[in-house]
């Protein structure tokens, strides 16, 4: 589960954009808030990043006071669609063997999938 803030910092993180959030299709769910205890909302999540909109697919439970909750690879789905925006808009675009970003602080040459090396 991640608060608001804490999902904003990471997508900033990606792509040194501050992302805000609209929520659609919402509708009660059965998952409880593990700090409140109250029923989540099912809902689909807009992400807005400067003059970019995404819309990632998975249905996500919502507690408007302490955050989202992200089942299996569901923050992995969210991550992926904002992932070229802003400052990212040049990660995992590198052809493989190219080693433009490895070694110098980008975090894409942590991870192989996006052209990386992988380690630090």
């Amino acid at each position: 589960m991640l608060t608001i803030e804490e999902l904003v910092a990471g997508i900033h993180d990606m792509t040194s954009v501050v992302a805000t959030f609209e929520w659609t299709h919402e509708k009660l769910g059965e998952r409880k808030c593990p700090h409140c205890r109250e029923p989540m909302t099912r809902c689909h999540v807009v992400v807005h990043l400067e003059h970019d909109v995404e819309k990632p697919k998975p249905e996500l439970d919502r507690c408007a006071a302490h955050g989202v909750w992200f089942d299996r690879e569901e923050l992995a789905k969210v991550f992926e669609k904002v992932a070229t925006k802003g400052f990212g808009g040049g990660v995992g675009r590198h052809s493989p063997g190219d080693t433009r970003g490895v070694g110098d602080g980008r975090w894409s040459a942590m991870f192989p999938y996006f052209g990386g090396r992988g380690g630090f």
